[in-house]
């Protein structure tokens, strides 16, 4: 097959950070914004890199995951002693909200994981996903692993971002008994990204997994959304859980700590 199109009308997600919500209400997202990958994964190399947007389903928060990931061990690292102080002082007083001045600056760069969901205006052309298909099977890319990438000159308007979703926040009241709803409920919403891994390293079919979700969860996405807008986006970072430094480090911390726990038990080891 030469030419697979989805056509107008059609729902399609793609995964990003919070980092990159307001850029991408400005400008859109480019015609070959770069998928985020884990930064130790063996196969990124220019022989595996497709031009496009990487849209997908549960691929979606596979990207998200990456993008997630790949932003915490930046940051860890490039401030290793100011976190190890804010998690010493986290595992010290549990429950209660570090004084640290120096927060305020690094968790600005914090991103958390965020899937954007997209109706597309005009039919647009995709390409396969080449980890799960050869190039010329880009009907069994969508069709059977729902990922591929998206050509289209300009890149996808942001006025065809419709929404997103995101994870359950925590505040410090949130973290001071065990099996709390809202950590267990940001817990589940790890999971989605969790099968976004399952999906990647074991090519799991993404069908299964979800299905498994619903049945057990009712829903296959995370459990919070907003729209996507300029009013929407000032309330979302305005949140307490955003909007203080402290506080969005903490969920950064919980978020990354589901994720490796859930990701060992799958057999899968996050650099």
């Amino acid at each position: 097959m030469t030419e697979f199109k989805l056509a107008a009308g059609s729902v399609v997600k793609t995964g990003v950070t919070t980092s990159q919500l307001y850029p991408i209400l400005r400008y859109g997202l480019a015609q070959n914004s770069p998928a985020h990958h884990f930064q130790a994964s063996a196969e990124i190399g220019t022989k595996n890199v497709t031009p496009g947007i990487h849209i997908g389903e549960l691929m979606a928060y596979f990207s998200a995951c990456a993008g997630f990931c790949n932003n915490t061990s930046d940051i860890h690292h490039q401030h290793q002693n100011v976190m190890a102080s804010f998690v010493g002082a986290l595992q010290d007083k549990r429950g209660e909200k570090p004084v640290m001045p120096e927060l305020e600056t690094i968790a600005q760069h914090a991103g958390l994981p965020v899937v954007l969901e997209i109706i597309l205006e005009e039919d647009c052309v995709l390409l396969a996903d080449r980890h799960f298909v050869s190039d010329n099977e880009i009907d069994k890319s969508w069709k059977l692993w729902r990922s591929a990438y998206l050509q289209r000159d300009g890149g996808i308007p942001a006025g065809w971002i419709k929404q997103f979703y995101f994870p359950r926040l925590l505040d410090y009241r949130d973290v001071t008994t065990a099996r709390n709803p809202r950590s267990l409920e940001q817990t589940t919403d790890t999971a989605l990204m969790v099968g976004g891994l399952m999906q990647y390293w074991h090519k799991d079919a993404p069908g299964d997994l979800l299905a498994a979700f619903r049945k057990q969860y009712g829903r296959i996405n995370f459990s919070q959304k907003s729209q996507f807008d300029e009013t929407a986006l000032e309330r979302f970072f305005n949140l307490s859980a955003m909007i203080d430094p402290a506080t969005r480090l903490l969920n950064q911390m919980t978020i990354w700590q589901d994720v490796d726990a859930l990701a060992k038990k799958q057999g899968i080891t996050l650099a």
